[in-house]
C-alpha cells in the first residue's frame, strides 16, 4: 500500500496555519464574549429597543384612571432591566404622562417599587425572596409621589420624555438621558 510522503516544508506549512486558524478563532470569540458583555471600551453594544410604543394614549388613560399607574415589566427587552410605571393626569389622554422607571435610585437587587392605591404613592418591595426579605416585603422604607418627583428621602424617580404621535399612541424614549436630545415635558399636577 503507498504511503503519502510530504517534505518537511509541507509539514511545517501545514502546522502554522492550524495555529493561525485556532489564534484567530479564539480572538473572534473574545471579541464576541467582550461586546456582548459590555465591554470596557468606549462602545457598549444596547440590545432591545430605545423608544417604547406603550399603545393608545386614550386607552392607557382610562385604565390609569380606573386602577392607577400601568406596570410595563420590561420595555426594553433587556431580561427586566428596565420596567418603568405609567401615570396620567386628567382627563385629556395628549397630556400631562409621567413614565418612570420602577426600579428605585439605590434599589437592592430583587426590589421594585410597587403603587398602593390607598396611599397613593409608590413603595419599594422585593419581588422574590432572598437577601433576608420575602415577596412583598417593603425593602425600605420610602415612597415616592405620583409623578416620582418627591421621595421621602428625597431622592427622585427617572422620568421617561414621551410624545403622542400621530397615531394617538404615546410613545416613551428609554435612551439613557445623557443621549437624549429632548427632555421629558414638564408635569403640573395642580
Amino acid at each position: 500500500m503507498p504511503i503519502e510522503r510530504r517534505s518537511g516544508s509541507r509539514q511545517v506549512q501545514s502546522i502554522v496555519i492550524g495555529v493561525v486558524a485556532l489564534v484567530v478563532a479564539v480572538a473572534a470569540a473574545w471579541g464576541v464574549i467582550t461586546l456582548a458583555s459590555g465591554g470596557d471600551g468606549p462602545v457598549k453594544v444596547r440590545l432591545g429597543d430605545d423608544v417604547f410604543y406603550a399603545g393608545q394614549a386614550q386607552r392607557i388613560a382610562a385604565q390609569v384612571a380606573q386602577e392607577g399607574p400601568v406596570l410595563f415589566s420590561d420595555v426594553s427587552g433587556r431580561g427586566q432591566l428596565q420596567p418603568i410605571f405609567v401615570n396620567h393626569f386628567g382627563d385629556d389622554a395628549t397630556i400631562r404622562w409621567v413614565p418612570v422607571s420602577a426600579v428605585a435610585p439605590g434599589a437592592a437587587e430583587g426590589c421594585f417599587l410597587v403603587w398602593n392605591a390607598e396611599r397613593n404613592l409608590f413603595e419599594e418591595r422585593a419581588n422574590q425572596d432572598g437577601a433576608g426579605r420575602q415577596v412583598g416585603e417593603l425593602c425600605r422604607d420610602t415612597t415616592w409621589s405620583a409623578d416620582g418627583s418627591s421621595g421621602s428621602d428625597g431622592s427622585v424617580l427617572e422620568v421617561f420624555p414621551w410624545r403622542i404621535d400621530a397615531d394617538a399612541n404615546l410613545v416613551i424614549d428609554l435612551r439613557p438621558a445623557d443621549q437624549r436630545t429632548t427632555t421629558a415635558p414638564p408635569t403640573t399636577l395642580g
